[in-house]
């Protein structure tokens, strides 16, 4: 007799959109038994997921759109080189998200999408372990956890309200002050007082690299890859039945994952599936050659950026949030001020090969990931809306979506995650 798993598993699906979300997602489905097709219209992770700041930010519980938030809005129209800026001249066409971010930061909601965040991040490590193992890439992932920076004890005690509430959800943290930071981390300037530790933060020396590795293993677990643009999903009598493509032509599927990042719109908007997709452009730079030995993944809390430890003591200096079209032409000079913040964390550090890098990530004004099947639209699922947390999600946003797929018994609600909710 056929068993439960066995009998539910369709037998093809299309995942499009190869970055890190999107192989996340179709690796998890091969090992499950699927036959997967992943499709882009590029290289695999060479999007977003080519230059995000490689963290799995397990303590980021608490949503973008935190209390009080309206009355920074007018500030960041007027700094554009701020930790969170908007460009004023896109105003008009991001008015209708503000509204939805805004609505979000009301207390009782903030406390209600904390729980969610806290759902799907509690669970990251758990989820990432075994497909790092499978991959062979568990050299690459180092759980050393982070310190985020203070200037002085009043500056961490504005902060505490929403330490104390990641710790009541379960994150561990402990803070350091002058002299246990120095002992932790000697290479940070006395500049910084206070600091705070979460063991269970980790990262990953070279983000691209490790998208990659995750690749390579979903092809060397037969998964396949065509590289072609998808115009639309193709249905008959309500379900999907494929994509149609470019080169390729029709392609047959029993189910189709739309993992795009902020380009998923194109497909919600066939489909009549409101997700209020925007940008939420990050920068950074990246110094090969820094000479920076450093151990812990760095957070400034008060600029908004982070530190990543590369190989062979490179820097990656990431961050800040910058509201603005997809297409909006880059700001590098908010590229650029990374590194003199920078300096005044680790001292100086080489410059030589710098390279500046801007990215879409994909922004949902409740800061909660879409992850789940389309309404009304039986075979499309969707896997965006991640933010500045795709790296960190993949593989919950994979391990969630294989349970729907092939009808196993859920880990989880996945109710307040699904594309309907909007």
């Amino acid at each position: 007799m056929m068993n439960a798993r066995a009998q539910h598993r369709p037998e093809h699906i299309i995942v499009v959109g190869a970055g890190i979300v999107g192989i996340a997602t179709a690796l998890q489905l091969r090992l499950a038994g699927c036959r997967v097709t992943l499709l882009d219209r590029g290289e695999p992770a060479m999007e977003t997921s080519y230059g995000n700041a490689g963290a799995f930010a397990v303590s980021d519980i608490i949503p973008l759109a935190e209390p009080g938030v309206l009355r920074k809005v007018p500030g960041w129209m007027f700094d554009p080189l701020g930790p969170l800026a908007l460009r004023w001249r896109y105003l008009p066409s991001l008015t209708p998200w503000l509204l939805r971010f805004l609505a979000a930061s009301r207390p009782s909601k903030v406390a209600e999408l904390t729980n969610q965040l806290n759902a799907l991040l509690s669970r990251v490590n758990a989820d990432y372990a075994p497909l790092i193992e499978r991959a062979g890439l568990t050299h690459m992932w180092r759980r050393h956890g982070n310190l985020t920076l203070y200037r002085s004890e009043a500056e961490f005690r504005a902060a505490e309200p929403a330490w104390n509430t990641k710790r009541a959800h379960g994150v561990a943290w402990r803070k350091l002050d002058r002299a246990a930071l120095a002992t932790t981390a000697p290479q940070i300037a006395d500049e910084w007082q206070v600091a705070v530790e979460v063991p269970q933060w980790s990262h990953v020396d070279d983000p691209y690299t490790f998208s990659r590795g995750l690749f390579d293993a979903f092809i060397r677990e037969g998964g396949s890859f065509i590289q072609d643009e998808v115009l639309a999903t193709a249905s008959e009598a309500g379900r999907i039945v494929g994509v149609d493509t470019e080169n390729s032509g029709r392609l047959a599927a029993d189910g189709v994952v739309i993992a795009c990042g902020v380009w998923s719109d194109r497909f919600s908007q066939q489909h009549h599936c409101r997700i209020p997709l925007e940008s939420e452009r990050g920068y950074h730079v990246t110094l090969p050659h820094a000479g920076v030995a450093l151990h812990h993944f760095i957070q400034c809390a008060s600029e908004s950026f982070v530190i990543l430890p590369m190989a062979n003591g490179g820097l990656r200096l990431a961050g800040t949030v910058e509201l603005a079209h997809r297409d909006a032409p880059p700001n590098w000079e908010r590229a650029h001020i990374l590194v003199d913040r920078a300096r005044r964390i680790v001292g100086d550090f080489d410059t030589r090969d710098m390279q500046v890098w801007m990215g879409n990530r994909p922004s949902v004004p409740d800061t909660i990931p879409v992850i789940g099947p389309a309404p009304d639209c039986p075979g499309l699922y969707f896997a965006t809306g991640h933010g500045h947390l795709g790296l960190t999600l993949a593989a919950t946003t994979g391990a969630l979506l294989t349970e729907q797929i092939c009808a196993l018994t859920p880990s989880m609600d996945t109710g307040a995650y699904r594309p309907g909710r909007f």
